[in-house]
């Protein structure tokens, strides 16, 4: 048996291969040990790709690896497979470089990777992209003698429509292509930290410290296991008295809900992004050391067949409850001087809300609520349970990022001390809601208000933690009848203020 053939894509804006640090070698060393997959020098390649100017973007890196790994297995000879080791951005790109080469070209069988191992991957984006394309990053990068990347950055913008539009096939077209399964399965894994390395920690930006992430990519915008859902608001009948339209219309209808195929996904414990201390690539050492991102990586690299990626998808499901479990949330950093500081370590989860209207195009004109309790109010969410928020401008498309254990509820988390309490029960307070509120007055061209039919009586199940839901929220484009109207009058009369009428 031949050799695995090993590719590694480094993230955005590398501008060296020292990035991957000790990681190829050491796989080599355990490789090379009984029950490991043969892996040669010769055969691993460190990707070295451009994020780093402006005009380039992930399709142009994606045709540009395909033309550069063409190369590669030419020369390792016919039906040769290889696995692919990412990390952060390289994810994207390995991936867009399958749907756009394999997926979409309806030849995804005959894709030569076997294996995609993911490290801290943005597949649903990072927070921090938004901030990476401010002036203020364009001059820093600007003195470090490169340009911000900002073609590559538009796609890792949360909400991006390049992000969404990938996904979106993930989650509704790619579990018929059933991967997993044939002569030429293809497993995909994705691996990736919690942990905050607070000595790289900026506190200057918060994203970079928050939890739930591992400075630079939330865990749930690395996990492919992902829905979309997508809720509708009835249409305006033809001759249909105004307040009747208007309290029919009030009701968002769920017209159907989408789970992705399973992935492998697991939690890198003690992980963060970059640096060498924690950094889920960097800090690898060949040193013979036991690492759990080396044993995760060979857990993966030693699939073979459907039934025994079920069984790893399985057992990273147990690890990750253990990892995150009420026990071993609280975390303590020791400070000199001054008092310990605490942080929780709460599950999280990520919605992506896409406004659109019955024409497809974007409703900016609305406002997207979360509500809770029996009454519908926003005013009843619990204390905390929103981390944080941004709007994509060139999407229109908002996303959330919750605290899964604030919305559910959570027993008390014990202290260090025995029979200490370091923070005391949370209380659901469900069921949770979602309102749409447009802007107030009349218009000629309107949307109105809508909220969550009874159909789906709580939010709460279809946001799991660790995860990213798509919702789209198609609402009516209401069309008033002042917008045309004729007349018989001949003589000449203003229309300036016209009554905007019933609806179309």
């Amino acid at each position: 048996m031949p050799a695995l053939l090993v590719v590694f894509v480094h993230g955005w804006s590398v501008t060296n291969t020292d990035i991957y640090g000790e990681l190829p070698a050491r796989l080599i060393a355990e490789a090379a040990k009984t029950g490991g997959p043969r892996l040669d020098v010769q055969h691993i390649h460190l990707g070295q790709y451009v994020s780093f100017r402006d005009e380039v973007r992930i399709p142009d890196i994606s045709r540009a690896f395909d033309a550069a790994l063409a190369a590669v297995l030419k020369d390792a000879g016919a039906n040769r497979r290889f696995a692919c080791i990412t990390h952060s951005t390289g994810g994207p790109v390995v991936r867009d470089w399958f749907d756009r080469t394999y997926v979409q070209a309806k030849r995804a069988s005959e894709c030569p990777m076997s294996h995609l191992i993911m490290l801290a991957p943005a597949n649903f984006g990072s927070a921090l992209a938004q901030l990476g394309k401010t002036r203020l990053a364009a001059i820093k990068a600007w003195f470090d003698g490169v340009e911000p990347g900002q073609g590559v950055l538009d796609w890792l913008e949360l909400g991006s429509p390049e992000a969404c539009a990938l996904n979106l096939r993930w989650i509704e077209d790619y579990p018929r292509l059933k991967l997993v399964e044939g002569a030429n399965p293809l497993f995909h894994f994705v691996l990736s930290g919690d942990t905050i390395d607070r000595k790289l920690y900026d506190f200057v930006n918060p994203y970079t410290g928050e939890i739930g992430s591992d400075g630079v990519v939330r865990l749930a915008a690395a996990n492919l296991n992902a829905t979309h859902i997508v809720l509708e608001q009835p249409a305006v009948q033809a001759g249909e008295a105004l307040p009747s339209a208007r309290k029919r219309l009030r009701s968002l209808l769920k017209v159907s809900s989408r789970r992705a195929a399973p992935t492998a996904f697991k939690i890198i414990a003690g992980a963060s992004h970059s640096g060498e201390s924690k950094g889920i690539m960097r800090s690898v050492h060949n040193d013979g050391i036991a690492h759990v991102t080396v044993d995760a990586i060979l857990r993966c690299l030693q699939i073979k067949d459907a039934t025994a990626y079920a069984a790893l998808c399985g057992a990273f499901t147990l690890e990750n409850a253990a990892r995150q479990d009420v026990g071993s949330r609280l975390e303590v950093e020791k400070v000199p001087v001054l008092p310990d500081r605490t942080y929780i370590h709460d599950p999280r989860s990520m919605v992506i809300f896409r406004l659109l209207d019955t024409q497809q195009l974007g409703t900016p004109d609305v406002k997207v609520l979360l509500t809770a309790g029996p009454n519908n109010d926003p005013n009843q969410l619990p204390e905390n349970f929103l981390a944080d928020r941004q709007f994509n401008k060139r999407s229109g498309n908002l996303t959330f990022f919750l605290n899964h254990a604030a919305l559910a509820g959570c027993p008390p988390i014990p202290g260090l001390k025995a029979g200490s309490i370091a923070r005391p029960a949370l209380i659901p307070r469900q069921p949770y809601g979602l309102r749409i509120q447009p802007r107030d007055g009349d218009a000629f061209v309107e949307y109105w208000a809508a909220e969550l039919h009874a159909n789906v009586q709580d939010l709460l199940p279809l946001i799991p933690p660790n995860e990213t839901t798509i919702i789209d929220i198609r609402l009516t484009r209401v069309v008033r009848e002042g917008v045309f109207r004729l007349t018989r009058q001949l003589a000449p009369r203003s229309f300036k203020n016209p009554d905007p009428g019933g609806a179309l």
